[in-house]
């Protein structure tokens, strides 16, 4: 015999009819996809922080100074570097931006002025958060803060939306899933339209701030309904 409809969906489809070890799974994955949108959410909040700040200090080492003497090594002279560094050291201020506008007026913009190459580096104002931002070795960083806001964040929201939210019993869950997708779109709206036009400060909080509650409401409602069946199936 099949499984009576509930809800809308077949009994195997849904969260309420998962076995204890499925339910416990779901959960898990749920959490970790908290931890690491959490994770990258805090990231990208520091990087705001750090590129509004009015004289944060260096970091040890540079996303900018790393790309230099990396793969950018070719392109730049060491004493083209030297210029680089000395800027980010006194804390990348614009009063000590000329030498390093003469540099990149010489080398990058021809690559990346707009239209070019990702990123834009023709302004200070552009140049700045690269130069503050800590070239360190965790996933965040690695990623970088355009795959995250075009990429590994609506990713998370798509894998539980699909996953687990479409699963479950409340009858808003549609609702849901598109408050989730407007956060998504807003927060990767305002990512792109803000790159090298610096203002609009309130925009990527309150990207932030919509992507986190978006996700505890579908975190909520997917582990209410997961674990409210294991008291529906023993009455």
């Amino acid at each position: 015999m099949p499984r009576t409809r509930q809800n809308g969906y077949h009994g195997g489809m849904s969260l309420r009819n998962q076995s204890p070890s499925e339910r416990l799974t779901a959960t898990l994955a749920i959490v970790a996809l908290a931890a690491f949108l959490g994770g990258g959410l805090a990231f990208v909040a520091g990087q705001e922080r750090a590129a509004r700040a009015a004289a944060p200090p260096p970091p040890a080492q540079s996303r900018l100074m790393a790309v230099l003497e990396g793969v950018m090594a070719p392109n730049v002279s060491a004493g083209e570097v030297a210029v680089f560094r000395t800027w980010i050291q006194s804390g990348a201020t614009r009063e000590a931006y000329a030498p390093v506008d003469v540099v990149v007026s010489n080398n990058c913009a021809s690559c990346h002025s707009p239209g070019g190459q990702y990123p834009r580096l023709t302004t200070y104002e552009e140049l700045r958060p690269l130069a503050l931002e800590a070239a360190g070795g965790s996933i965040y960083a690695m990623l970088g803060a355009r795959a995250l806001h075009l990429l590994a964040f609506p990713l998370v929201f798509l894998v539980a939306a699909f996953t687990y939210l479409r699963r479950a019993a409340w009858t808003g869950r549609r609702m849901l899933m598109g408050a989730c997708a407007a956060a998504v779109l807003f927060d990767a709206g305002q990512w792109w339209l803000r790159q090298g036009h610096p203002g609009a400060a309130w925009a990527p909080w309150t990207a932030l701030g919509l992507l986190a509650a978006a996700y505890l409401a579908l975190a909520g409602v997917v582990l209410a309904d997961l674990w409210r069946g294991t008291t529906a199936s023993k009455r």
